[in-house]
């Protein structure tokens, strides 16, 4: 049985009606992901090239995106202060922007948990992150009513962002077979979620499977990145006894072999990373990376699985990795926590455009 969509005596969700709760809604005359997305790719052999973003001319297919923890204060609580909403725009930019190659985007802001918050004993933060889902449940509802329901459905979201996509899942996909049915993919990373050892299905979720095929639609991506060669200490915890954390490799989905994440995409200027990777002379918002950092799902201790990332450089290829990964942000508990979608976003974005073909091939007459 799917849970309760909103527990009883949750303050109401935002009026989404309104235009300025959406950092991103494509029938708006402007929004945070409509904006310059152009990259410098860097090639192996030192030379750069703009690689100019095109996004999809058109595409009947909708991201519906939830953006991770942007208020750190420590005072347990919701952030309702929408007067200043640039770090959730950089963020809308930097994580799903990009899928505009491949769908159209929607992004709504929402009162979110504080870490104080998100960080208490369960009792404490639940009625914050119930308030977090009642808004990201109405923004939701606003967009299901608005959208043609022959649209594919796409969900992304990352860390907090993630845990609300993980709920939406649960209360309104999981035990729906008609909305499973316009489930392309979902994307929880960066959070939770697990299954039954040796199985793709049965512990988070009880009828979305992990994708186990680049051609399986309304299955789950999900994974927690770390350096290949750092101790794992997963600061969601570990999975339940018999469990295991979910892990799929963008660059393998079917075999998790060991392989080359197709196209990393880094902001090369942030507020969340003061030592972004901007080099000389560069002048677009993004760094592109082709067959760069290397990547595989492994198994840590006690049941977490995890994405084992470090760069790969190959024979004659004498790029250099823009991110030093040996910085102090990088080796504590959240390892490369903030990069989840940018060192895979190449491998994320075309496993929608991917999906989208064998959707449109599975509908076309015979």
């Amino acid at each position: 049985m799917a849970p309760a969509l909103v527990p009883a005596g949750v303050a109401a969700p935002l009026h989404y009606e309104d235009p300025a709760l959406w950092l991103c809604r494509p029938d708006l005359p402007t929004d945070a992901c409509r904006v310059d997305l152009d990259a410098t790719e860097i090639r192996p052999d030192g030379t750069r090239a703009v690689a100019p973003f095109v996004p999809a001319p058109a595409t009947d297919v909708d991201c519906f995106y939830v953006y991770p923890t942007v208020d750190v204060g420590m005072v347990p609580g919701n952030h309702d202060d929408f007067t200043d909403t640039s770090a959730m725009r950089e963020l809308a930019r930097g994580q799903a922007a990009r899928f505009g190659e491949a769908c159209r985007v929607f992004a709504p802001l929402y009162r979110q948990a504080t870490i104080g918050g998100l960080l208490g004993p369960p009792e404490q933060s639940r009625p914050f992150l119930d308030v977090a889902f009642a808004d990201v449940l109405g923004a939701f509802r606003f967009y299901l009513a608005h959208a043609d329901s022959t649209r594919k459905i796409v969900l992304i979201g990352h860390s907090q962002g993630a845990m609300m996509v993980v709920r939406l899942l649960q209360s309104v996909f999981d035990g729906d077979a008609a909305m499973r049915a316009r489930l392309l993919v979902a994307m929880p990373i960066g959070w939770a979620v697990d299954v039954p050892e040796g199985k793709p299905v049965g512990g988070t979720f009880a009828a979305l499977p992990l994708c186990t095929s680049p051609d399986e639609l309304a299955c789950v991506v999900s994974f927690h990145t770390y350096r290949a060669d750092h101790p794992v200490h997963p600061f969601d915890g570990t999975p339940r006894p018999g469990h295991r954390t979910a892990c799929v490799n963008p660059a393998d989905v079917a075999g998790n072999a060991r392989r080359l994440l197709s196209g990393a995409a880094l902001p090369t200027r942030s507020k969340f990373r003061p030592s972004a990777p901007a080099p000389e002379g560069v002048k677009t918002p993004f760094l592109l990376l082709h067959d760069f950092y290397e990547a595989q799902c492994v198994d840590g201790k006690d049941g977490f699985r995890y994405l084992a990332v470090e760069a790969a450089p190959g024979r004659g290829d004498t790029r250099t990795n823009p991110i030093n990964f040996d910085e102090t942000i990088w080796r504590f508990q959240l390892g490369l926590h903030l990069l989840d979608l940018q060192l895979s976003q190449g491998d994320l974005v075309d496993m929608v455009k991917h999906k989208a073909k064998v959707s449109t091939l599975a509908g076309a007459p015979r």
